[in-house]
């Protein structure tokens, strides 16, 4: 009975300690389990312990067809690929470079230094193809910080610049506005990231598009895990490139000057954000504003939606450019299931790289009648743990505010909000988004992008994110769904539920010092 109640709080069935519970456990899912190795515990479709609740004979179109309002949404009618594993998440993207006729189109963070096999793909390709354009947006702070090296993402990009031209070879770096005058000039490299950075992972080949949180560098291509998800579609991608194209509109050009080096240029009308702020990010809002408007009349959802069709609904968030959208879009999502959750019970399940959910998204999950399972990374598959200085203790601090967030669950009686923690020997952990069954055996709808879903992602990133909502009908809704639902216990197989009492020990010798930067870990990291 006991193990009853713990899965009906817990739908994903996490990887439990003894082979007898795990076929308990997946007697009471209706897995198939082989003991020896409990293979097929992530690729059950079947239906979860049912509750009470009444269940809705409403279609997940239906339950979300608010969230279509006052945005783009694009009908995806070919099947949509989930990605699992980070080598193959790279293999995608040099077939795409070297698959492209017209066009390639790539949003992160920054390229890591040692990527040169990726950069030799793109020489090629535009050696091969005279046709062929590239646009790269990447973060300025980020894209031009030096590793050990001395090499950067700037480095690396420049001798394309020089040898194929700008025209064709475009690399634009965002810079926040938010980084200006005298902190622009105290604050050194790292730490400065920490005011704004370009955070949109968008990867696109021709009418192919990559949507990820998984930035361009060498862990995340062999053990960071991510999550992907490949759309062919020419309008989405034309969306997404539109998108790229805009904000680089309002970056920095980089620029070569010989001999391995580079400056940066800023687009002709636009001001320096360090310099002109306020002027900046008046220009910039307007050219967002202009898009995201454009978009949604042109994309609006007219007409009789098809219940075979797969709806993808792209946000994005710029709070400094005056860019609300993805809040506006999550608050409404988490009303839409907190009152489904009333009538006929809904669990939802949220990934992020790090417990440092904002306020907004803590108060929404605290306040929500559906059930949550917040999967996070745990200390040891934390990005920071091997850091130096003060950033090997951001681990500790996120256990602490995971600590916190659980005391203050408990006393709301949530007995139904579980925090698992993702363990995986020599891997660290960088999956984000949502994943919403209703009430359902199968995935209903998902919400993947770049956001962490942080105070930053909220305050001071650039970020954009998809709601993809698979139709009622149809092979390719189902497989999608099914890949949904693997990808999630996938995930979870190499998770593990955390209680009060293992993070109250693990924080116990915890510098006290700690605490007293916890405002500051909050918004910045």
């Amino acid at each position: 009975m006991a193990l009853r109640n713990l899965l009906l709080r817990s739908a994903y069935a996490p990887l439990l300690a003894t082979a007898a519970a795990k076929t308990q456990a997946a007697a009471c899912l209706g897995l198939t389990v082989h003991n020896d190795a409990y293979k097929s515990k992530y690729v059950s479709t079947t239906a979860p312990c049912r509750s009470k609740a009444r269940y809705s004979t409403q279609s997940a179109h239906q339950v979300f067809e608010p969230l279509t309002k006052s945005r783009p949404v694009f009908r995806i009618r070919k099947p949509i690929r989930i990605i699992r594993e980070p080598s193959d998440f790279y293999h995608e993207i040099l077939r795409g470079i070297k698959t492209a006729k017209h066009r390639i189109c790539l949003s992160s963070l920054y390229l890591g230094g040692e990527e040169t096999e990726l950069v030799e793909y793109l020489d090629r390709a535009l050696t091969k193809n005279s046709h062929l354009q590239v646009h790269i947006l990447l973060d300025c702070l980020r894209g031009t910080r030096t590793d050990k090296t001395g090499r950067s993402s700037a480095h690396l990009l420049s001798p394309l610049v020089a040898k194929h031209g700008c025209e064709r070879m475009r690399v634009s770096l965002y810079h926040t506005p938010a980084l200006n005058g005298l902190s622009k000039r105290l604050w050194p490299q790292r730490y400065n990231e920490t005011f704004g950075l370009q955070h949109i992972k968008l990867y696109m080949f021709d009418n192919e598009a990559i949507v990820s949180g998984a930035n361009l560098s060498r862990d995340y291509f062999t053990n960071r895990q991510d999550r992907y998800m490949k759309i062919d579609d020419r309008m989405l991608t034309d969306y997404f490139i539109q998108l790229v194209h805009t904000i680089g509109g309002f970056s920095f050009e980089l620029q070569s000057s010989g001999l391995g080096k580079y400056h940066l240029q800023m687009v002709d009308g636009i001001p320096d954000p360090s310099r002109d702020p306020k002027q900046f990010v008046r220009l910039a809002n307007a050219a967002m504003a202009e898009l995201l408007y454009s978009s949604e009349v042109k994309h609006s959802l007219e007409g009789t939606v098809s219940a075979s069709d797969t709806l993808v609904i792209p946000t994005v968030q710029m709070n400094q450019l005056g860019i609300t959208q993805d809040e506006a879009h999550m608050d409404e999502f988490f009303q839409l299931t907190s009152n489904y959750a009333l009538d006929h019970g809904c669990r939802n399940l949220m990934a992020s790289a790090y417990f440092n959910f904002s306020d907004f998204h803590k108060q929404n999950v605290l306040s929500s009648k559906s059930r949550w399972d917040l999967l996070v990374a745990s200390p040891e598959a934390n990005g920071f743990y091997t850091a130096s200085g003060v950033s090997r203790y951001i681990p500790d601090m996120y256990s602490l505010i995971e600590y916190q967030f659980l005391k203050t669950a408990r006393k709301k009686s949530r007995g139904d909000i579980l925090i698992e923690e993702y363990m995986r020997d020599k891997w660290t952990f960088h999956g984000k988004g949502v994943w919403s069954y209703l009430d359902q055996k199968l995935p209903q709808m998902t919400m993947i992008g770049s956001p962490n879903y942080g105070y930053r992602s909220v305050y001071c990133d650039l970020e954009a994110q998809i709601t993809v909502i698979p139709g009622s009908e149809g092979s390719n809704n189902l497989d999608l769904q099914r890949g949904l639902h693997k990808e999630a216990l996938y995930l979870l197989s190499h998770s593990k539920m955390i209680d009060e009492d293992t993070l109250r020990q693990r924080i116990r010798n915890s510098p006290l010092w700690l605490h007293a930067l916890k405002p500051f870990i909050l918004k910045k990291m």
